[in-house]
């Protein structure tokens, strides 16, 4: 007794056609294009909340700079003509300040001052421009005379 064996073959059973191939690598290159304009977008946005945090931190510490200088009897023309700027922005090169002072028409606001700042800076080779304003009371500090 002879037993042959016969070979069978499944053709077009055992792979992935050339069109298959094809629109699969079609999907996967329109997911990572996807992926890639998210990341750019998401460094774009941490780029201007980083240049904005730079912003309020210098809007900060002029505002806390010219509310000591109200609290410690300067006024309105010593903070526009004095130093008090320049020593504060010589930490921040190339950042220009323009202060604006008014008062509030209320009477419940007798002693108050509205400042407005506009801060302009170099960031990333372009001009940025931020606007800031806070209400300060100009009352001067209770000071204890040594005994």
């Amino acid at each position: 007794m002879s037993e042959s064996h016969s070979v069978n073959r499944d053709t077009g059973e055992g792979g992935f056609s050339l069109l298959e191939v094809i629109v699969a690598l079609g999907i996967l290159a329109v997911g990572i294009a996807a992926a890639v304009s998210l990341f750019t977008a998401g460094t774009a946005a941490h780029s201007r909340a980083v240049d904005r945090l730079k912003s309020i931190e210098i809007s900060e510490s002029i505002f806390a700079a010219v509310e000591g200088a109200l609290r410690d009897g300067a006024n309105l023309d010593d903070i526009r003509n004095g130093d008090l700027l320049s020593d504060l922005l010589s930490r921040w090169p190339g950042v220009t300040v323009d202060l604006a002072f008014s008062t509030i028409p209320k009477p419940e606001f007798v002693d108050a001052v509205v400042v407005r700042m506009r801060i302009k800076r170099t960031s990333r080779g372009q001009q940025v421009e931020e606007s800031f304003e806070q209400i300060i009371a100009r009352s001067r500090s209770v000071r204890l005379i040594p005994e």
